[in-house]
């Protein structure tokens, strides 16, 4: 679910002969005046999604992160340019990450996308890379060509169109299909998660409004301010002593 900034009163008088039932309280100004509704709760199942307005060349890395499940590999998404800023890490199965270099996925700018909800008083969320279709399709052709008679790894869902991946890394809802009466050449775009959000309760800057939230802690992220998880809890932690 995303939100959308209520649209301001109408500000025209007007302009018509004085009439007695028109001392009575316009009800369609009334409406105007009324508070905008309030949106969410905001929960995994309806978060509150969001989009980067500009494309992000994104970097790929190949790093090493304490915990990573045997035969996964961590990946670093860094937004490339003079002030390189790290956005995020995830973790893929490395014949995966392979294909990702040698289709060169990211070799183009990419839209990024976003979805948060509310959970144990914190904010969590995940970060996507839209991927355009002819992307995706490299990328399955490297992990599973055509030829290979071979049965298919259980991992190799994450290089198809319409799966679901082995880490819920490839979305498999895509929207543009219901767009084809207005853009028939439109290329579909599939969700890539490259990595996690997080901002404990106690580092919350607006309690009481989510949105706002939402929009503080991913300036943070682009702007580079952000900090890992796992150092914030210990900052946390050091914080209270």
């Amino acid at each position: 679910m995303s939100w959308t900034p209520a649209e301001p009163p109408d500000d025209e008088q007007d302009d018509s002969p004085d009439d007695p039932q028109d001392e009575s309280p316009d009800e369609s100004s009334e409406q105007s005046a009324s508070p905008p509704e309030p949106h969410g709760p905001y929960t995994r199942e309806n978060p509150l999604t969001f989009l980067v307005p500009e494309p992000i060349l994104l970097r790929i890395e190949r790093v090493e992160k304490p915990g990573a499940a045997p035969g996964e590999q961590p990946v670093a998404f860094t937004r490339a340019g003079p002030d390189e800023v790290l956005l995020a890490i995830n973790a893929y199965p490395a014949p995966l990450v392979d294909a990702f270099f040698a289709s060169d996925a990211f070799g183009e700018p990419v839209i990024v996308v976003g979805a948060a909800w509310e959970e144990d008083g914190g904010v969590r969320g995940e970060l996507s890379a839209l991927l355009p279709e002819r992307t995706m399709r490299a990328i399955q052709d490297t992990v599973s060509p055509e030829d290979e008679e071979d049965e298919a790894e259980p991992w190799a869902a994450s290089a198809t169109l319409g799966g679901t991946s082995y880490e819920e890394a490839v979305g498999e809802d895509d929207e543009d299909e219901e767009d084809d009466d207005d853009d028939d050449d439109a290329e579909p775009h599939f969700p890539l998660v490259i990595g996690a959000v997080l901002r404990f309760p106690e580092n919350r800057k607006y309690p009481s409004d989510f949105e706002l939230e939402v929009d503080d802690l991913m300036r943070s992220i682009l702007e580079g301010r952000a900090m890992d998880a796992r150092q914030k809890q210990i900052d946390n932690l050091l914080g209270g002593l």
